[in-house]
């Protein structure tokens, strides 16, 4: 199955039922399909075909996934672009990515003005929302083309986007995602959630993000429509749920942390509520205990990629247990077991399987239809993370006797203090237990002695207190001591990039300047 079979299906069936909801704003089926077959043909119109690209750079906006299926029907290749990275890193993105047009939103008219003149082979900028400078315009397009579907012949093998990896260091890569993909993730994640016939999704993360994009279309299997958010806050997320009672919301850590500790939550009704997707970066344990007062049993824990199309690592329900014994309460740490249609393997250096139950670490591998095969144009990246049909992951983590999966770390986070491995993951979920600690970034910094020390950058919870020796001390009651921060700083908070992680990169980068960097 295309993702565009899947929208025109729907469009059959169920033409008069919400598909896309923004605001005061309610496409149906049938207007989402008509509206998207007339942009594809704008498209060929404007000279692009099958695998040509089309580049994205707007907020979150009904149009988005309009654009995502618009393309998908003639097989030109998406690019979502992050909206956070500086003009000169689009640039560099572009130039590699090599699109033949952009759509670029109004209130980013001046990036989009400065890419068409810096990106070779860049031959069309159409502009999105009023006041745009732009020749070619989005609304006027779609109005103007005829509605007739073009006849494109496709394969589900086909590249549908080029997924943006985090790029935390050196240029994004292009994940290339394909329908079978697509169809694949879907289905995955519907094996795990008890999605209801019509049940809609609130969209709350950046569009750009896979779990934002492509991802986020799970609704359109059993005709569920997508609830767009433009800008996320706790108070806009409640509202939305509260007026447009979705089944579902993908919230990563920090969104629910947010979420959970906005003072107003509980004046709310979320009821409608039947699960929320979390994950992105370590989740304490004190954060899934709040969000399961607040909302029930509904939080998915997760582990993905946006090369394994947001799937991978899933943390089921029924061991979700935030009051119990130690070796259950353990659990809530982990990625819990491999979602449904992946494998998932911790290997040492040899490629070999650790011992469960046992202190041995090891680097995550993954196997699934979900998985991309390589990264656009990067030959060399592509062979060094594919091998003999599993992609490496770059993260290290153990499993203990009944296989449940624990994250100690990516490859480039990972403290080298003296001889000794010290993983920032396992530093961080003991500082974040203590009552005090809002947020908790451990990193490593230049030491004459070690090579690296343990230090450790906190965001307090508002009216709350705790001093450097308080936070220290509390490590010492939880971690071996080698493991403790050498010191602690707070601060307001923290450098987030678009997929809503702290962006680790930037924080140690002024403490090595002068140093063999580490960054």
């Amino acid at each position: 199955m295309l993702i565009g079979d899947i929208l025109r299906q729907n469009a059959r069936y169920f033409a008069n039922r919400p598909c896309l909801i923004q605001d005061d704003i309610r496409l149906s089926w049938a207007e989402v399909d008509q509206r998207t077959n007339r942009l594809a043909n704008d498209l060929l119109k404007l000279g692009l075909t099958k695998g040509d690209r089309l580049a994205i750079l707007c907020g979150n906006c009904y149009q988005y996934p309009e654009m995502y299926f618009a393309t998908a029907k003639v097989g030109i290749i998406s690019v979502p672009l992050n909206t956070r990275l500086a003009l000169p890193e689009l640039i560099r993105f572009l130039r590699y990515t090599k699109p033949k047009a952009l759509v670029v939103s109004s209130n980013f008219a001046d990036r989009g003005q400065s890419l068409q003149s810096e990106v070779p082979g860049l031959d069309h900028v159409i502009g999105l929302g009023e006041g745009h400078p732009f020749e070619l315009d989005y609304d006027a397009l779609i109005r103007e083309s005829p509605s007739d579907l073009p006849h494109v012949n496709l394969s589900p093998d086909d590249v549908y986007v080029l997924g943006s990896t985090s790029g935390t260091t050196g240029i994004p890569k292009g994940a290339m995602l394909t329908h079978r993909m697509a169809v694949a993730a879907m289905m995955g994640w519907f094996a795990e959630i008890r999605w209801p016939q019509f049940g809609a999704m609130i969209q709350s993360n950046p569009q750009f993000f896979n779990p934002g994009g492509p991802a986020n279309l799970q609704p359109i299997l059993k005709g569920g429509a997508v609830i767009i958010l433009p800008e996320f806050n706790p108070k806009n997320w409640a509202e939305t749920v509260q007026r447009e009672r979705p089944f579902f919301s993908i919230l990563p850590t920090t969104m629910l942390q947010m979420v959970a500790n906005y003072p107003d939550i509980e004046k709310y009704d979320t009821s409608s509520l039947g699960g929320i997707l979390t994950g992105g970066s370590p989740i304490p344990r004190t954060l899934m205990q709040r969000a399961t007062e607040l909302f029930g049993n509904i939080l998915y824990p997760t582990f993905g990629m946006c090369e394994t199309y947001s799937c991978g690592g899933i943390l089921r329900r029924e061991h979700l247990v935030v009051d119990g014994p130690p070796e259950k309460l353990q659990r809530l740490a982990s990625i819990g077991h491999p979602t449904t249609g992946m494998e998932l393997r911790v290997v040492n250096e040899q490629g070999q399987d650790i011992k469960w139950g046992s202190d041995e670490v090891g680097e995550l591998i993954v196997r699934g239809d979900q998985v991309i095969e390589s990264y656009w144009e990067m030959p060399e990246e592509t062979a060094a993370s594919h091998k003999d049909g599993w992609f490496y992951t770059g993260d290290i983590g153990k499993q203990d006797a009944e296989g449940f999966i624990f994250l100690v770390d990516r490859k480039k986070d990972m403290i080298k203090s003296g001889s000794i491995n010290v993983y920032s993951v396992e530093v961080e979920a003991a500082i974040g237990l203590h009552p005090a600690v809002l947020q908790v970034a451990v990193i490593g910094v230049p030491d004459p002695k070690w090579g690296e020390a343990v230090k450790a950058l906190v965001v307090l919870r508002p009216g709350m207190s705790a001093t450097e020796e308080e936070i220290i001390q509390h490590c010492r009651e939880q971690l071996a001591s080698y493991k403790k921060p050498q010191s602690v700083e707070f601060r307001e908070s923290f450098p987030l990039g678009g997929t809503n992680k702290v962006l680790k990169r930037e924080l140690r980068e002024p403490y090595w300047v002068g140093h063999e960097k580490r960054i």
